[in-house]
């Protein structure tokens, strides 16, 4: 559930879905290059494997973020199942403006539902964080 209260502050109320937070992030390094053609003499080559050597780490980042989510991807299911026959608890996370503020552990698809609806209705009226951690 996403929405913004009176102050005009990003809220986001969910479920965490795997027992960890994604750590890897890519940075934003603008825009780049703007020009993508080189030219035929040696300069251009030089600064052409320059370019690319500088460019290794973008890559290799890149990479790294794509294993991660592959990874992420093949995990979800099983863990979603394991969640289902054991009946261990979903985490509850509360982001103001994409900051974690807020977590709690909640048994159960249905009162985990009713938990984010209920924290959503009591960040709507203003009553803040204060209130959340008080009606657990």
């Amino acid at each position: 559930m996403r929405f913004r209260d009176d102050r005009d502050v990003r809220w986001r109320v969910g479920r965490r879905w795997l027992p960890w937070r994604r750590r890897t992030k890519v940075p934003d390094w603008g825009s780049g290059i703007d020009s993508t053609s080189l030219g035929d003499d040696p300069i251009s080559a030089i600064i052409g494997i320059v370019l690319a050597v500088l460019m290794l780490p973008v890559l290799l980042l890149a990479l790294v973020v794509g294993l991660e989510f592959l990874l992420l991807l093949l995990l979800v299911p099983v863990w979603v199942g394991i969640r289902v026959l054991f009946g261990l608890p979903w985490t509850v996370v509360v982001r103001r403006d994409g900051k974690v503020v807020h977590e709690e552990q909640v048994r159960g698809w249905r009162a985990s539902e009713a938990r984010i609806e209920a924290i959503g209705a009591q960040l709507r009226d203003g009553r803040g964080l204060a209130a959340i951690r008080a009606n657990r």
